[in-house]
Order: structure tokens, then C-alpha cells, then sequence
């Protein structure tokens, strides 16, 4: 439900603007990105190598740590909601329908099975055959590649995945208005086959990383920072999250270092497993939408072509 706001959001065309550039302590530097579109989604296959979506058919790549991007070109124009790159030369987009390359990016192929019908909002791979995709809140499988997709839980609607090793998945989402505010969490032990509730939550459950199968935090809207040492079996929180904004994305290196993101343009930072916060970049009002970690880097994404490296 969170995503299907974020993508209204983006196609009403409601944009953040650049301020508070006299604060010049940052961890996190902006890099140019090549577009002025929102960034929705983000995927790295090592520190150098990964790939960037957004609205309008945007997708980039990059093979220096997004230093510099090369901007692709999938022949299409609606707006992309998710981004999964494989390996150097394979890797997937796709809102509407989903598009594929071999051939890192030079060309593009759309799988004419999933084409058509609601946004798909997440896609994954636990290796070159058996994937995951997320579409109308249910959860596809295909055992071949992305060619043919087959749903595997229809459960509680959920809109994101997190994969955490060559069998384990978790599947998150949720649902808050005025009247209601939930969440849920479903896993997967025999890589996407069948799923099983762990989590019905409160309150909506915004972001989840997993540092292990074991080990992993989510963030809500009620700003607050969950913790599980036992695979989702159970949940402590740990601390409200400071700040004014809504956080929008949760992403923890080891299990004491880890970063959120807000609405407002501002990422987080924690030394202590999320005991305390402290700021560590707020050089932009634009919407951060996601903030991801891989081999030791750290990447954020969102409005208006924002792309943020740790320095």
C-alpha cells in the first residue's frame, strides 16, 4: 500500500526542493545522476556495479560506485517501481510490464508473460533461475529465469521483499490511514515456495533490513526501530526514532552501525544497534525513498534525481 502512495505521489508530480546548504557537515555526498526524474529504485551487485529507476523509463547504471552513470534506454516510458541487477550483463525493471537485458543493458527484452495488469513493486533473485516479484500485494515465483511467473502467497498484502541467503525471504508491507494502522511480515525457508506469517504488527511497517537470516530491524509509522535475533520469530523494540519527518527507509551494515532515511531529506545514523541517533546528512528537503548498503558502501536514492554515496 506504501508504494502504490509513493507511486501517486510521483505521477501528481509533487517535487522537493534543494535547501539548508549552509550545513556543511555531511556524510553523505550528492552525485550527479543524470536526471531530474525521482529515483525509485536502487540495486548493486558489488560496490561499483549497480543500477538506478525511475519515473518516465529512467534507468542508469553504473560501474564506478555511481560516480559516473550511463543512462539506458528500455524503449519504454512508464514510470519504473523496481530494479533487480543479477550480474554485470543481466538485470530487470519493471512497473507495468518487465523488461530484461543480457547484455548489460545495450539492449532490452519485455517478458510478455507478466506483461500487463498492477504495479509489480519488488523484484528479486536468489540466483540466475528462482525469483521473486511483488505484484497487487501478492508474491510470484518463477523457477526459470522471470520467463514464466506462478503466485505463491496470497496472503495479507504485502509490497516489498528482502532476500537473505540462497533459500530465505521476507516479505513486508502494511496499511495506515486515520482509522488504520498495520503491518506484516511473511517468510519463506525453501526459497519462495511457501510463505508463513511471522509478524502482525500495529502499526504499517515502512522498511526492513536483515544483516543475516537471523538478525534484522523494521522501522513504522509510529517512528519506532524493531529488532529480531531469531529469524522474525520475535520482535524487541528498540527505540523511537528522532526527527520530524516520516522515515521511509532502514538499512543496518552490521549490527550495531545502521542509517535511516525521512520524507524531509534527512538520513540517520546509529553506532549502538539503534539505541541513539544522530544526523548525518541534511543538505536537501527532497523525499529520500530508499537507503541501501552493499560490501561495505552505502547508497540513498530519491526526488528530483538525488543519488547519495557515503563519503
Amino acid at each position: 500500500m506504501k508504494k502504490l502512495i509513493c507511486f501517486l505521489i510521483l505521477t501528481l508530480g509533487i517535487l522537493g526542493c534543494s535547501s539548508n546548504e549552509d550545513n556543511k557537515t555531511s556524510a553523505f555526498e550528492r552525485i550527479d545522476a543524470y536526471t531530474t526524474q525521482s529515483l525509485t529504485d536502487i540495486s548493486f551487485i558489488n560496490k561499483n556495479q549497480g543500477i538506478i529507476c525511475g519515473t518516465f523509463g529512467f534507468l542508469a547504471k553504473t560501474n564506478t560506485g555511481g560516480k559516473t552513470w550511463g543512462v539506458l534506454n528500455t524503449g519504454d516510458k512508464q514510470t519504473f517501481m523496481s530494479a533487480f541487477m543479477l550480474n554485470e550483463q543481466k538485470f530487470y525493471t519493471a512497473r507495468i510490464d518487465m523488461f530484461v537485458t543480457t547484455n548489460s543493458g545495450t539492449t532490452f527484452n519485455k517478458i510478455e508473460s507478466i506483461s500487463g495488469g498492477p504495479t509489480i513493486f519488488d523484484i528479486k533473485f536468489f540466483n540466475p533461475s528462482k525469483g521473486l516479484l511483488v505484484r497487487a500485494g501478492s508474491i510470484l515465483k518463477s523457477d526459470d529465469s522471470g520467463n514464466t511467473w506462478i503466485k505463491k502467497y496470497d496472503g495479507p498484502t504485502v509490497d516489498n521483499l528482502v532476500i537473505t541467503s540462497d533459500l530465505v525471504a521476507y516479505a513486508y508491507g502494511g496499511y495506515t490511514n486515520n482509522v488504520i494502522d498495520k503491518g506484516i511480515i511473511v517468510k519463506t525457508l525453501d526459497g519462495g515456495e511457501t510463505w508463513t506469517q511471522t509478524l502482525a504488527s500495529d502499526s504499517d511497517i515502512l522498511s526492513l533490513s536483515f544483516i543475516s537470516d537471523n538478525i534484522g530491524y523494521y522501522i513504522t509509522s509510529k517512528h519506532e526501530l524493531y529488532k529480531t535475533s531469531n529469524g522474525s520469530t520475535s520482535w524487541t523494540k528498540v527505540s523511537n526514532l528522532p526527527g520530524s519527518g516520516s522515515p521511509t527507509s532502514v538499512c543496518f551494515i552490521n549490527e550495531n552501525t545502521g542509517y535511516f532515511s525521512t520524507d524531509e531529506g534527512k538520513i540517520f545514523e546509529t553506532k549502538n544497534a539503534g539505541v541513539d541517533w544522530k544526523i548525518v546528512y541534511n543538505k536537501t528537503t527532497d523525499l529520500i525513498w530508499k537507503i541501501i548498503s552493499k560490501d561495505g558502501a552505502v547508497y540513498a536514492i530519491g526526488d528530483n534525481g538525488l543519488f547519495l554515496k557515503k563519503k
